[in-house]
């Protein structure tokens, strides 16, 4: 705030010296979990929305396991699994999947009830983040934005993927630090959809963005994966407490965006 003497002297300015904004302290892994906690408090219907939509995954969780068609469960750390479970998108995990593999023979009505099920978790997960992104970003929600946002939560969340347990170390090792590469660079991509971006033009501001954060977004994604590694290695009731991790997932991306568009 500009402060003028009343003598005539130089205005004086007063600065906070807690404010960070627009620094590099305030792109540190720390700044933006606690920026993202911040974030949320002030808007509580985000985090009840994600809460709302990890009880629907829990539920679609339960129905898979009474119906006929085989799935897989996820496999924690109390299995002796140790995972960083995150997603370019803000996404909420289910406890259950389906075997594509399980869909061949299937009777119609049996068929038509498993793409249901897979469709149903897309859209409940494209529903509540997109949602949420939208509020913590203060920005209008338009349906192009949607379209786009969901091809990317599709694209992560029934097609593409990394596994690589098994694999010998000179496979594994490269195959991890790529894997955290491309997430760091897409860190951002989910809120500039979200924000109205097209998807070239969103790919490329993320890439932009996240050059020379690398390491405070490693921890972050490493942070964020490992809770939700977590919170899913509770039986069934995992997706409760990746919604929330999810809530600070979509934080954190609202606070770098505000803040590394600032430093930029």
């Amino acid at each position: 705030m500009t402060r003028s003497d009343p003598h005539g002297s130089p205005a004086q300015t007063d600065s906070d010296p807690n404010d960070i904004s627009g620094t590099d302290e305030a792109l540190s892994a720390i700044a933006l979990v606690i920026g993202a906690y911040r974030r949320l408090r002030t808007i509580p219907r985000a985090l009840a929305v994600l809460v709302l939509a990890g009880l629907v995954m829990t539920g679609i969780g339960w129905l898979r396991l009474y119906d006929p068609i085989p799935i897989v469960g996820y496999v924690g750390i109390l299995d002796g699994r140790f995972s960083v479970l995150f997603s370019p998108p803000v996404v909420i995990y289910s406890p259950t999947n389906t075997l594509f593999s399980s869909l061949v023979g299937l009777k119609p009505q049996w068929l038509a009830w498993a793409i249901g099920l897979e469709l149903l978790e897309v859209a409940v997960v494209v529903w509540a983040s997109a949602y949420v992104l939208a509020r913590l970003l203060q920005r209008p929600l338009t349906t192009a934005a949607v379209v786009r946002y969901a091809g990317l939560v599709a694209l992560f969340q029934l097609g593409l993927g990394v596994h690589i347990e098994g694999a010998g170390l000179l496979v594994a090792i490269p195959a991890f630090l790529i894997w955290m590469f491309v997430l760091v660079r897409l860190f951002a991509l989910p809120g500039l959809l979200i924000a109205g971006k097209s998807v070239r033009i969103a790919l490329r501001h993320s890439w932009r963005r996240t050059t020379g954060h690398g390491w405070s977004l490693v921890v972050v994604v490493g942070l964020l994966g490992l809770m939700s590694h977590l919170a899913m290695s509770v039986p069934l009731v995992g997706p409760l407490g990746t919604a929330l991790v999810a809530s600070l997932h979509a934080g954190a991306v609202v606070v770098f965006l505000d803040r590394s568009g600032r430093a930029n």
